[in-house]
C-alpha cells in the first residue's frame, strides 16, 4: 500500500471514529451521514475524489436547496473544510465532518423558499444569517476550477459534444459502454462478480454436502426409531416393576395381614359351629380348632406388633 493510500485509509478511519451511523455508498469513494436538526432530517454526502487525499473532499448537503452560510449550491464551501489549507498528511476528515454536523445542529440550515410556499423557511433563513452578526462572516472561497467541485464522472460528461450527448440519450448500447467505462462502475461490477462467484462457490459447497446430510438424516431417523422402541420397552418394564413393588408395599402387606387374621378367625369359628351342630366328633374338633386358633393368634400377634411399632409405615427423616 502506497503512502497516499495509507493516508486515505487513515482519513476514512477517522470518519468512523468521530461520527456515528456512517453508511458506505461506494467503498473508499462515497459515504453518507444522517443529520437531524429541528424538524428536518438531512444528510451529508462525503465524496472522496480520485485525487484524494491530495485534493480535499467534496461534501454535499441533501435535500437540495438548503440555506446556510456554510452552504453554497448544496456544497459545503471549501474554506470551511480547510480554513488554513488542506493538509494531505493529517487524517482530519472525521473531525471536519463532525464539526459540520455540530454547526448544523446548533444553527440548522433552512430550505429556500419555493413558489407558492409560505415565508416560514425564509424567515428562519434570515434569522439564521442574522445570528452570525456577532462574528465575522465565513470567508468567501476563492475561484476554483469547476473540476475541484465536481466528480470525475461529471467531467467526462461535460467534455462531450451535444452530438455525443444526444447519442448517449438515444443509443442504449452507447450509453451502456460509456456508463461502464467509469472506474466506480467497474469497481462495483468487480465487487458484484466477486460476490456472485462467492455465492456460487458457497452453493456448490453446500450441494457437495447433500449426500452427507442425507446420510446423517437417515442415521438420525434410525436412532430416533431405536430410541422410541427402547423407551417403550423401558416404560413397560417400569410398569411391571411398579406392580411388583406394590405387592410388597407397607399398605398391601398390612391389608393382607388383616385379611389373613380375619380369615383364620372365621375358620376357627366355623369349626366351632360345626362341633356344636354335631358334625364333628370331640377329637377332630380339638385338633382342627387348636391348629386354626394357633394360626389366628400368630397372625393377630404379628398384626398387633406391626400396628404398634409402625413397621409398615414409612418414616419421614427429620
Amino acid at each position: 500500500m502506497s503512502n497516499l493510500q495509507e493516508i486515505k485509509q487513515q482519513h476514512i478511519t477517522s470518519l468512523y471514529a468521530h461520527n456515528n451511523n456512517v453508511t458506505v455508498i461506494i467503498e473508499g469513494q462515497m459515504y453518507e451521514l444522517p443529520c437531524t436538526f429541528s424538524d428536518l432530517t438531512a444528510s451529508l454526502l462525503v465524496n472522496l475524489p480520485p485525487e484524494f487525499p491530495e485534493a480535499p473532499p467534496i461534501i454535499t448537503v441533501s435535500p437540495n436547496g438548503m440555506r446556510h452560510p456554510w452552504i453554497e449550491s448544496d456544497v459545503v464551501i471549501q474554506d470551511v473544510l480547510t480554513p488554513s489549507g488542506w493538509s494531505t498528511n493529517q487524517a482530519q476528515l472525521g473531525k471536519i465532518v463532525s464539526g459540520i454536523i455540530e454547526e448544523f445542529m446548533q444553527r440548522p440550515p433552512a430550505r429556500k423558499n419555493t413558489n407558492g410556499s409560505n415565508n416560514n423557511n425564509e424567515t428562519q433563513a434570515r434569522t439564521l444569517e442574522e445570528s452570525y452578526g456577532h462574528r465575522p462572516p465565513p470567508p468567501v472561497p476563492a475561484a476554483q476550477p469547476s473540476s475541484a467541485l465536481t466528480t470525475a464522472e461529471y467531467g467526462s460528461i461535460a467534455n462531450k459534444s451535444a452530438e455525443e450527448l444526444e447519442q448517449l440519450l438515444t443509443d442504449d448500447i452507447a450509453f451502456e459502454l460509456f456508463f461502464s467505462s467509469f472506474e466506480r462502475i467497474r469497481s462495483m461490477k468487480t465487487v458484484q462478480e466477486e460476490l456472485r462467484n462467492g455465492n456460487e462457490n458457497l452453493a456448490q459447497k453446500n450441494i457437495g454436502k447433500e449426500n452427507t446430510v442425507l446420510k446423517l438424516r437417515s442415521e438420525a431417523k434410525e436412532l430416533d426409531e431405536e430410541y422410541r422402541k427402547l423407551r417403550s420397552e423401558f416404560d413397560e418394564k417400569e410398569r411391571q416393576q411398579h406392580e411388583a413393588f406394590n405387592r410388597f408395599s407397607s399398605s398391601t402387606v398390612l391389608t393382607r395381614l388383616k385379611a389373613s387374621v380375619y380369615e383364620s378367625d372365621e375358620l376357627s369359628e366355623s369349626v366351632g359351629q360345626s362341633f356344636l351342630d354335631g358334625n364333628l366328633d370331640h377329637d377332630s374338633f380339638v385338633k382342627q380348632f387348636r391348629e386354626l386358633r394357633k394360626v389366628y393368634h400368630l397372625r393377630a400377634s404379628k398384626l398387633e406388633r406391626a400396628q404398634k411399632e409402625n413397621l409398615f409405615i414409612k418414616k419421614i427423616p427429620t
